[in-house]
């Protein structure tokens, strides 16, 4: 792994990217770039080359920012071969874009079904697909690391079963975010427990622990204390951070709360 582990990240507006730029600068916060799982974006080469020109301009350190990789519809694991073979597609356009930046790593999602878990056809090819296509990405370019997130996974247990799978590289781990997790479990203790060996990033934002709200830490019902302690108890404080909230208001509450908890 890289040494740029301890960094939190924020997201940047394109609307006020020179704030963006000082706003990092002042906090030595890294970057991660929201742009490019948007589809209509990725089919537009020529907005898609000036919008990576724009960033690239900024002269960002290396190997400091991320990126979330695409992720709509994205099932590399399909029975149908023709939607396997696009999602797949849009995953190495996204770690194609990601070394253009310089970036250290890419977010993906794990697409699980819920529903579907239970099945062993469905969690045996999901497992397998998805060890294979990480592998794949992660030759695509060895300076890049590849985070899968989890957002309607139930449990913790398949992210970290795909984690040991790949526990060779030690250029893959898991995004963990914090905000999903506490909205299918009351008891962060044991996805920690499970998942703690194999996470290497974060997403952190609050919520009424009934929706995603992405609201600035301390405004909604997240006991934040609680997580940061299991977090440390982890080992996981050297882990990579985003403040995965939009706009400097929530971007500056939330740098604010991280500070009352002394992080």
């Amino acid at each position: 792994m890289t040494d740029n582990r301890k960094v939190t990240h924020i997201i940047p507006n394109l609307q006020d990217l020179d704030t963006y730029v000082e706003l990092a600068e002042k906090h030595s916060l890294g970057f991660e770039y929201n742009d490019f799982f948007n589809p209509a974006l990725l089919d537009d080469k020529e907005a898609l080359a000036q919008r990576i020109a724009l960033y690239k301009s900024l002269g960002r350190p290396e190997g400091i920012d991320t990126m979330h990789g695409a992720f709509y519809d994205i099932v590399p694991f399909s029975w149908d071969s023709g939607i396997s073979r696009h999602s797949i597609y849009r995953m190495q356009q996204s770690v194609d874009i990601a070394g253009q930046l310089g970036c250290r790593g890419v977010v993906f999602h794990t697409g699980l079904m819920p529903g579907l878990v239970g099945d062993h056809k469905f969690r045996s090819n999901w497992l397998r697909v998805m060890a294979d296509t990480v592998r794949m990405l992660l030759r695509q370019n060895d300076k890049i690391e590849i985070y899968c997130e989890n957002m309607f996974d139930e449990s913790p247990l398949e992210l970290a079963e795909l984690a040991a799978m790949l526990e060779e590289d030690k250029r893959f781990g898991i995004c963990l975010d914090i905000g999903h997790m506490l909205l299918v479990t009351d008891k962060p203790e044991q996805w920690l427990d499970v998942m703690g060996p194999y996470v290497r990033h974060f997403h952190v934002n609050d919520n009424h622990l009934n929706r995603d709200e992405h609201l600035a830490l301390g405004c909604g019902k997240i006991d934040w204390p609680h997580i940061f302690e299991l977090i440390q108890e982890h080992d996981l404080l050297k882990c990579s951070m985003l403040l995965e909230v939009s706009g400097l208001d929530k971007i500056g509450t939330s740098l604010d709360y991280l500070q009352t908890c002394g992080l």
